[in-house]
């Protein structure tokens, strides 16, 4: 049910975007000219009457709070929903690790202590790497000599 309210409420800020924009282009400047001119000019004036800075201003405010409003509560629905989310990658990582069995020892083998050469520090600090096969020039065939 959340999920809907949320998506609704995407389709919701989306409207009052439209409005805003709309309302914003019908506002008519005082030079008579730009957008709100270009969109039939006195058409908010025969809508609303002789004061329709008033009104187109006041739609302007509400629709802007509106629409700050409807974004933020969008933000924290949006949070609050991912927060609460089960993820696949936090289940495999809490998920307890079995360790590999050992194999059973036979009773009847002594356990004899096995040694390992300990490694040298500076060996161990330097990665190991591989030596470059040298460059080599073909060999010319061997050519007999001239008789005499």
């Amino acid at each position: 049910m959340s999920d809907f309210l949320l998506y609704a409420s995407v389709v919701a800020l989306f409207l009052v975007c439209i409005l805003v924009v709309l309302v914003i282009l019908m506002q008519r400047p005082s030079a008579n000219a730009g957008m709100g001119s270009a969109l039939g000019g006195g058409a908010a004036e025969t809508v609303f009457g002789g004061e329709s800075a008033n009104v187109l201003s006041k739609m302007t405010t509400t629709l802007t709070v509106i629409l700050f409003i409807l974004s933020f509560g969008l933000y924290l629905g949006f949070v609050a929903r991912e927060k609460t989310a089960p993820k696949a990658l936090d289940a495999k990582a809490t998920a307890p690790v079995a360790a590999p069995a050992a194999p059973a020892a036979a009773p009847s083998a002594p356990k004899a202590p096995v040694a390992t050469p300990a490694a040298p520090a500076s060996a161990a600090a330097k990665p190991q790497s591989t030596p470059a096969p040298a460059a080599t020039t073909p060999a010319k065939p061997a050519t007999p000599a001239p008789a005499k």
